[in-house]
């Protein structure tokens, strides 16, 4: 049982998503060091250091919680009654690139829920937050998914596996659900995406194969704002028992999208 209170949980995960949003702010115009950890599956310096920003912020505050991160790190403990789940840079390959479109993610986990998840675009300078039970916000107004439950009308997202047989996989799946929306668009940053259906920008977003640290913060903000958050089974997503496949939506599309692309 966790007795850590949910809103300091969510003031911490908001502070170490910022202050790693800085640092990511002052570094955009410098060059990039990018290295390759896999197939279409990139790392650059500034993912490191900025991870080693949020978890030296967090283990300052909370000494006996464990971490889950994108880039390992054997100093930082496992082991823990709250796991705080980190993103540093959700779209490395934008990042690396130059493109605008990038985020950090981090989530504070209790057994099968997330307690507390914030996501952060260091570019527009936007805070997706949410505590379980108390809403969903940007920049600290609450915000809802959208009511859209017109097919036609909605903006679907969607990004591309790194692997082969899924990224194949998908394309009988975009020739299904392409003549039933408004349009696809692939925006390379899955946290961010999730957070903009949430925020009711984008009416859903889906993908084959994502880790925990893609998915966690941008679960609870999917809920609490309103929406739907799951496999493409449907089964709700749960931290104990991840699944790479996902959908977030606002509700209303979700089971003329999980029929699309089972």
């Amino acid at each position: 049982m966790n007795d850590e209170p949910i809103g300091a949980l969510l003031e911490t995960a908001e502070e170490a998503a910022r202050i790693a949003g800085a640092f990511l702010d002052e570094r955009w115009d410098t060059e990039r060091a990018r290295h390759t950890k896999g197939l279409r599956d990139w790392v650059t310096d500034d993912d490191i250091e900025a991870q080693g920003l949020i978890t030296d912020f967090i283990r300052a505050r909370y000494p006996e919680h464990a971490f889950l991160t994108e880039e390992e790190d054997s100093t930082l403990p496992a082991a823990g009654q709250v796991c705080w789940i980190i993103d540093p840079i959700d779209g490395t390959s934008n990042y690396s690139r130059y493109v605008p479109l990038v985020c950090i993610s981090v989530a504070a986990v209790a057994g099968a829920q997330v307690l507390a998840a914030a996501i952060y675009d260091p570019v527009r300078r936007e805070m997706f937050s949410a505590g379980a039970g108390l809403g969903a916000t940007y920049n600290g107004a609450p915000m809802a998914v959208s009511a859209l439950n017109e097919p036609l009308e909605a903006l679907i997202a969607f990004d591309w596996s790194h692997v082969e047989p899924l990224r194949s996989g998908l394309l009988p799946r975009l020739g299904r659900i392409a003549p039933r929306v408004h349009t696809l668009r692939a925006v390379g940053t899955a946290a961010l995406t999730q957070a903009w259906v949430a925020a009711g920008r984008l009416d859903a977003y889906f993908n084959a194969a994502l880790k925990p640290w893609d998915v966690a913060a941008g679960a609870l903000l999917v809920r609490e704002a309103g929406g739907r958050f799951t496999d493409w089974e449907g089964k709700p997503w749960d931290p104990r028992h991840h699944r790479e496949s996902c959908l977030a939506s606002n509700g209303h599309l979700h089971e003329l999208l999980l029929s699309l692309l089972g």
